[in-house]
């Protein structure tokens, strides 16, 4: 059953404490979890909010792996911060990974998709060689056929005539290949001009861009770089709270989908557009503050935000200037913990299910990152359906030689029954009722059942399912325990999805629900029912 998954952020003033409250559902046992990372800078505690929530982020697109290693290489100069998060001993093979992970995705124009064998598209081979030349740098071995090859895509991509560039955002994806071309070190100083004489047609985020890559030109021409400075503090709103200057909002943009527009990349863009260009301007800690504050105690709400916030904010910490105590009791347990300039964060980890304290005993405020997991104790097979923007069914029909399939309805003590040996053909029907971007549909199998995977040139004849999916999906993987479909693009309506699994262990099982989210995009969810499967020789 999918684990139950809290995240909050809290401030503890000196001399006061707080308290974390106990799940208000039975626990199942050994389930729980509870992790406190504390730090004097709010900074810090977002910083490894953004990076947990890429480190558990389950589906593991080109894109995701991408978000996860670049910001690894980003926070790789800081070790407390690679420490706490428990990044320090997997960036190596996180990066080998992602790099593999690209070279895999490379579809037949030579652009990188989200999926192994997908249409590519430029902004997503702009992130892919931007992560490949920072490993580069950092002195991790890349591929260098790999990295020359998306760089000579993208050279080609800066025409305006490309004929690959997503309809209604060519200025965005031309602005992300010549930017990530910059950061490689091959900026085109002709194309740079091109495009900054465009800027005020140009959305938030190409501007922040152009600006980041006009600070690398030669210092007569840092005249480019002032006029797109101007541009890009005519999109941002500062309110004044309190006597002090704060983040309102940018003026409004629009942008394809597929490609993650979002205004805390936006914003974390022109954050770090002016640190290069106008390092000594006050409002640049405006922009910081209020990329901060976007970010809640799960990151900053997708992959490629998080990545994003990350990369601009991870040199803008501060080490405490003195010490900090700081003391958690859960149940009988009492730790005492100590903020320093040499222990600038934190973390302790309790499996005790009870209410916890946290106290300050310091002069100075303390900010706690609070993640909490435990499964309900009800197993997966009792959970019921939910619609929060998909609805997804799901239903089981045994398969038999030359006999009409049998629908399988549970017996009076709740069960689908099974022999060894029987092959059941699974129908999943999912309703959309709106035109989406970037879903994930996740079709758990019971332990007992072997999914019978049609693609294989050794598939049995039964494997093949009675029916294709309705749409042909971006990408489909059979797993050992799940069938998994995305989609880069899920127009509005019904749609079916059909294969097949064989009974193979006799036992009792659980089949957790099926499930279909966006990935890129919060609250949209469906989930289908659980059920227990008997399988009998």
């Amino acid at each position: 059953r999918a684990a139950v998954r809290k995240h909050e952020v809290v401030e503890i003033a000196p001399g006061a404490s707080v308290t974390l409250a106990a799940p208000q559902e039975a626990v199942r046992p050994g389930s729980f979890s509870r992790e406190v990372t504390v730090a004097s800078d709010p900074t810090l505690v977002k910083l490894i909010a953004g990076m947990s929530a890429l480190v558990d982020y389950p589906y593991g697109c080109t894109e995701q792996r991408i978000a996860l290693a670049s910001s690894e290489l980003a926070l790789k100069p800081f070790a407390p911060l690679m420490a706490a998060g428990g990044l320090d001993k997997r960036i190596a093979s996180d990066i080998r990974a992602t790099a593999q992970a690209i070279a895999q995705a490379v579809d037949s124009d030579g652009l990188v998709a989200f999926w192994p064998k997908a249409r590519g598209n430029v902004s997503l081979t702009s992130w892919a060689y931007t992560f490949l030349t920072a490993a580069q740098k950092a002195g991790e071995p890349i591929d260098k056929t790999l990295v020359d090859r998306l760089g000579a895509v993208l050279k080609q991509s800066l025409r305006s005539d490309y004929a690959r560039l997503l309809n209604g955002s060519e200025m965005r994806e031309r602005v992300e290949a010549l930017t990530a071309l910059a950061e490689g070190g091959t900026l085109d100083q002709s194309y740079t001009a091109e495009l900054a004489r465009r800027a005020d047609a140009m959305p938030n985020l190409s501007v922040a861009q152009m600006t980041a890559a006009a600070a690398h030109l030669p210092g007569a021409d840092k005249r480019v770089a002032n006029a797109l400075l101007q541009t890009l503090w005519s999109r941002v709103v500062i309110n004044s709270r309190n006597g002090k200057p704060v983040y309102g909002g940018q003026a409004g943009e629009r942008a394809d989908p597929v490609i993650l527009p979002s205004e805390t990349r936006s914003l974390a863009e022109m954050t770090r557009a002016v640190a290069l260009a106008a390092p000594d301007d006050a409002r640049l800690g405006v922009l910081r503050d209020g990329l901060i504050r976007l970010g809640e105690g799960d990151g900053w709400g997708t992959t490629n935000a998080n990545a994003a916030a990350i990369r601009a904010l991870a040199a803008a910490w501060r080490k405490p200037a003195g010490q900090i105590p700081l003391s958690l009791s859960a149940g009988s347990s009492v730790t005492g913990l100590t903020l320093s300039a040499d222990k600038p964060v934190l973390r302790d980890v309790s499996t005790v299910v009870s209410a916890a304290t946290l106290g300050n005993g310091g002069g100075a405020p303390a900010i706690a990152l609070v993640e909490t997991r435990w499964r309900p104790q009800a197993p997966g097979a009792q959970a019921q359906p939910t619609t929060d923007g998909f609805a997804l069914t799901r239903e089981s029909w045994r398969i038999a030689a030359n006999a009409p399939a049998e629908k399988l309805a549970p017996d009076a003590e709740g069960a689908l029954r099974l022999t060894v040996g029987d092959v059941v053909e699974e129908v999943v029907e999912l309703v959309n009722p709106e035109d989406r971007t970037h879903v994930a549909i996740s079709l758990p199998i019971a332990a007992g059942m072997e999914p019978l995977n049609p693609n294989l040139a050794t598939a049995p004849a039964e494997a093949k399912p009675s029916a294709p999916p309705t749409l042909t999906p971006s990408w489909v993987s059979f797993g050992d325990d799940r069938v998994f479909y995305a989609y880069d693009r899920l127009p509005k309506g019904n749609y079916r999805f059909v294969f097949r699994t064989r009974a193979q262990i006799a036992g009792s099982f659980t089949q957790p629900p099926g499930e279909a989210e966006t990935m890129y995009q919060r609250g949209l969810h469906g989930a289908s029912a659980g059920a227990r499967v008997v399988i009998g020789r």
